[in-house]
């Protein structure tokens, strides 16, 4: 699964960064917070600054998550036939 460990790095995480960070997005590579911030999109360009477009995660602190939604692209149905 990609970003596994990101993901479980996180998690293990998460209430340690709630204390400090909560409502912010973390940016994440490996097993290591690379940082913290305010706006989904300045994590976005620090993880391509330093990663360019290897994988990293963004993910907001957040003490209750909100459902995931995975865009119908990704599921391959934007072009799919609902009749």
């Amino acid at each position: 699964m990609p970003l596994e460990k990101e993901v479980e790095y996180f998690r293990q995480h998460k209430d340690e960064w709630l204390l400090h960070h909560e409502g912010k997005y973390a940016l994440v590579r490996g097993e290591e917070l690379i940082g913290t911030f305010t706006k989904e999109e300045e994590a976005y360009e620090e993880g391509v600054k330093h990663f360019g477009a290897g994988p990293f995660l963004i993910k907001p602190i957040l003490k209750v998550e909100p459902p995931e939604q995975i865009p119908a692209f990704f599921l391959g149905l934007s072009n799919a036939r609902l009749s």
